[in-house]
C-alpha cells in the first residue's frame, strides 16, 4: 500500500546499506566468498526478482550465479560443515532457505541449475506429505518448512511435483487449530497461519473453509496500531515479523509469483538519526535492528529464524490491513501459467 516505502528499503538493500552491526546485504549473503550462504542469497534474489529489479546485478553482485556456485556436489565432511548433503545449497540450514534459493533459480530461467536442489528438497519430504524444518533434517514436521516447500515445487514446470503440493497441502490442512491458526514455534503462531494460507491458497478453491478460518484467526491477533502479535499465547504486543507475514497471508500470493512494480517511485527522505534498536524474537542479543543471519557458518538467529519467521517482509512497511473476506483467490495449476507470463 506504499510503494515509495517499499521503494526506500529495496534502495537501502541495494545500494550497500548497513544494519546496526554494520553489515550490508552482500556481507550476510556472503556472495561471492569462501562463506557463500545459499538461502541468504536466494531470498535477496527473490526480493529483487518480486520488485523487478535484476538478481544478476544487485547491489553489483551476480546472485544468481552465486547460487549455482553453491550447489553442493556432494557431502562435504568433518571439520566442514557447508554441505549436508549433494543438491544442498552451501551453508542453508532450513528447508525455508534451501526453499528460497530454488524460487530465486527457477524464477530466473535456471531450472537445469536447479534440478539437484530441487531433487533435494522433494527427497525431504516425509510420508505424511509434511518437510522437516532443518538441514540436516531432524525427523520433525513443521507448517512453515512445509507451506514453502509447497509453494516451490509448485513453482517448477511440468506436473513431476504436483502430487507432492497436494500431499502436503493436506497435511497443511490438517494441522489446523480449532480457532483456525497453526501451531509454530512460538506456539499458535501468527507466522505459521500466515504461511499456511500461501501454501494452501495454491488450491484455494478445494481449502477455502481453512483459508477462511486462518484469516479470521490472523484478524483477531492484529492491534490497534495495525500490527500483529507473534503468537496467540504469551507476550502481547505488535512484531515486524509477524506483522510482514500476517500480510503475505491476507494476500494469499506465493512466493513464487510475488510481484510489485516499483516503476513511478520515489525514495522517502530517511532520517538521519542512528539505526533504532529493533529486536524481535529469534534475533541475535544485541542485534540492533539490523538483518539477522540465521543461514550463516556459526547458525545463529534462534529456533524461529531457523524456520520460517525470517520470511522475507517485502510489505513490512503496509498500511492497516483489513484482513477478514481479503484475500487473492488462485486456482491450483493456474499459478506456473502468471509466473510464465510475468504478470499476475
Amino acid at each position: 500500500h506504499d510503494d515509495n516505502a517499499l521503494r526506500t528499503i529495496v534502495d537501502f538493500l541495494e545500494q550497500g546499506g548497513k544494519d546496526g552491526e554494520g553489515r550490508s546485504l552482500h556481507d550476510w549473503t556472503g556472495v561471492g566468498g569462501k562463506y557463500a550462504l545459499g538461502g541468504s542469497m536466494g531470498k535477496a534474489a527473490v526480493l529483487a526478482q518480486a520488485v523487478e529489479r535484476d538478481p544478476r546485478d544487485f547491489g553489483g553482485q551476480d546472485l544468481i550465479a552465486g547460487l549455482a556456485d553453491a550447489v553442493c556436489e556432494k557431502p562435504s565432511t568433518a571439520p566442514d560443515r557447508s554441505c549436508p548433503a549433494a543438491g544442498a545449497y552451501t551453508y542453508a540450514p532450513s528447508v525455508f532457505a534451501h526453499s528460497l534459493g530454488i524460487i530465486a533459480q527457477l524464477r530466473a530461467g535456471e531450472e537445469k541449475a536447479a534440478k539437484a536442489p530441487i531433487a533435494y528438497l522433494a527427497g525431504l519430504q516425509h510420508g505424511s506429505g509434511a518437510w522437516p524444518s532443518l538441514i540436516p533434517a531432524t525427523g520433525d514436521s513443521e507448517v512453515d518448512s512445509t507451506a514453502m516447500a509447497a509453494m516451490t515445487l509448485d513453482l517448477v514446470p511440468g506436473d513431476a511435483h504436483a502430487a507432492a503440493v497436494d500431499k502436503a497441502l493436506s497435511w497443511l490442512a490438517s494441522q489446523q487449530l480449532a480457532d483456525g491458526g497453526f501451531p509454530g514455534a512460538s506456539g499458535n503462531s501468527v507466522n505459521s497461519a500466515g504461511l499456511a494460507v500461501q501454501g494452501l491458497s495454491l488450491d484455494a478453491e478445494k481449502y477455502d473453509r481453512q483459508i477462511t478460518k486462518a484469516l479470521k484467526f490472523l484478524a483477531s491477533q492484529q492491534n490497534k496500531d495495525g500490527g500483529f502479535n507473534v503468537a496467540k499465547e504469551g507476550q502481547r504486543g505488535s512484531d515486524i515479523r509477524a506483522s510482514a507475514q500476517a500480510v503475505g497471508g491476507a494476500t494469499g500470493v506465493s512466493f513464487g509469483i510475488l510481484a510489485r512494480s516499483l516503476k513511478g517511485t520515489t525514495p522517502n527522505p530517511v532520517p538521519s538519526s542512528s539505526t533504532p534498536a529493533i529486536v524481535t524474537p529469534g534475533d541475535s542479543a544485541g542485534g540492533g535492528g539490523g538483518i539477522v543471519n540465521a543461514d550463516g557458518p556459526g547458525g545463529g538467529g534462534g529456533s524461529l529464524a531457523s524456520t520460517g519467521a525470517q520470511a522475507l517482509g517485502l510489505a513490512a512497511a503496509a498500511a492497516v490491513l483489513v484482513l477478514a473476506g481479503w484475500r487473492t483467490v488462485v486456482a491450483a495449476r493456474n499459478r506456473r501459467e502468471a509466473a510464465a507470463g510475468g504478470e499476475r
